[in-house]
């Protein structure tokens, strides 16, 4: 072999490992944004779970068994949301999911109304992607603006659900985006 044959193989080589490179980096990419996106739908899922087994509950401690409240006044302070007792404590503060029992949850046996869950605290199993951290917030709004937080009691209460993972889609400083849904309980007096 001349001289020239040894440059075009080497030539042809050093393209191959480049093409070889290219297409693995664009592989482990496509990868990775798959992985986001199932972990991101799965968040989405938790979330949406968790909203709607709060949302099942009744609006206060003071409107279950269909008893009325026709004032504010006869529904929970907003200082007071959060667990109504001793009896609807999450044993160990944070409710860690049990796969061996058909409540998974204790707050499915332990809540009954819709502000129990202020202050809540979750951690829910993926066989695949392990645990996310689930976080409830419960407030009273405005009734003619669900986007403003009041600070006394309305027929109106906001509840925010706040998902995480070690593996979400992360900002440009590193730090994780949660997927966050809210949704509004409404009191019905009338009827």
């Amino acid at each position: 072999m001349n001289t020239g044959q040894m440059m075009l193989i080497l030539c042809a080589m050093s393209i191959l490992a480049v093409l070889t490179l290219s297409i693995n980096s664009s592989i482990v990419n496509a990868s990775v944004l798959g992985f986001n996106m199932e972990v991101n739908l799965d968040a989405i899922s938790i979330a949406q779970s968790t909203l709607d087994e709060i949302l099942y509950n009744d609006f206060d401690q003071n409107t279950i068994n269909d008893t009325r409240a026709f004032e504010y006044t006869d529904i929970t302070p907003a200082g007071l949301l959060g667990p109504d007792g001793a009896g609807e404590q999450i044993d160990g503060g944070v409710d860690i999911e049990d796969t061996t029992k058909v409540n998974d949850f204790q707050s499915k046996t332990k809540f009954n109304d819709v502000d129990d869950y202020d202050g809540y605290h979750r951690k829910a199993w993926n066989p695949r992607l392990g645990w996310f951290d689930v976080r409830v917030v419960v407030t009273y709004v405005s009734e003619t603006n669900p986007d403003v937080v009041e600070s006394d009691r309305t027929f109106y209460k906001r509840v925010t659900v706040t998902v995480t993972h070690p593996n979400m889609i992360t900002d440009s400083e590193q730090h994780i985006i949660p997927m966050v849904i809210r949704d509004l309980a409404v009191y019905r007096r009338y009827f």
